[in-house]
């Protein structure tokens, strides 16, 4: 029986046992063996962490779209609050109704150009809107002014608003001692009688009507937060 060449004991002038190992078909030193299994393991944490990073970043695109969409819809909800104010305002108007303050209807007589509608500036020395119904939070204020009720714009938004007239003063805007923002229209002419061409006529002549500032605040899902400020005249 003839013994391979390659597996010859190797006897070193010391006695020992030289005899270099072999490992697997080809013989490959066992000391190879574990290379491998040390790459792969890498590789597999690399490419876990990627997969984690995109999860995050796939999650974090959809809640900003999400908390985009609540916004434009809370914006849009907005417009029941201003309707609502129209509606009412329609029935006080140009009358004696509205030269006064009604708290209980979100309505003020004057335009209260130093009122913090939004809340944010903390300055203590500008009146706040009172939008949660909470005494404005406890805050120190010149004043805490109450808007009208609150109603819902569905899709789980809740809607409050506020109507200023823009006038400096409360009472008749066409008093001489008030100051008003007013539009008069300049298209009510009329020919005079008997003449031949067109011209001022007093009989027709308007008289100027007020602006009134509607302010709604919109709350939505996500404590999503939304102000739509309107201007409108009679």
């Amino acid at each position: 029986m003839r013994t391979n060449p390659r597996l010859r004991k190797i006897i070193s002038p010391c006695g020992l046992d030289t005899t270099p190992a072999m490992s697997g078909k080809h013989g490959l030193p066992n000391r190879q063996s574990g290379v491998v299994l040390f790459i792969v393991l890498i590789v597999l944490v690399a490419m876990t962490l990627a997969g984690i990073a995109l999860v995050r970043s796939v999650d974090t695109g959809n809640m900003v779209a999400g908390n985009l969409a609540f916004k434009q819809g809370a914006t849009l909800a907005g417009d029941a609050g201003t309707e609502a104010a129209i509606t009412w305002l329609q029935t006080v108007a140009g009358t004696a109704n509205s030269y006064n303050d009604q708290p209980a209807s979100g309505y003020y007589a004057t335009s209260q150009d130093t009122l913090d509608m939004t809340g944010s500036s903390n300055d203590p020395n500008r009146a706040l809107v009172d939008w949660n119904f909470n005494g404005c939070n406890g805050a120190t204020t010149p004043a805490c002014i109450t808007p009208a009720p609150a109603i819902s714009a569905g899709a789980g938004n809740t809607v409050t608003y506020i109507i200023h007239r823009l006038c400096q003063i409360a009472g008749d805007p066409n008093s001489a001692s008030n100051s008003c923002a007013n539009y008069k229209s300049t298209s009510s002419t009329s020919p005079k009688r008997g003449g031949l061409s067109y011209g001022d006529d007093k009989r027709f002549e308007p008289l100027p009507v007020e602006y009134y500032r509607i302010t709604s605040r919109t709350v939505g899902p996500r404590n999503t937060v939304s102000f739509v400020e309107t201007i409108i005249h009679f």
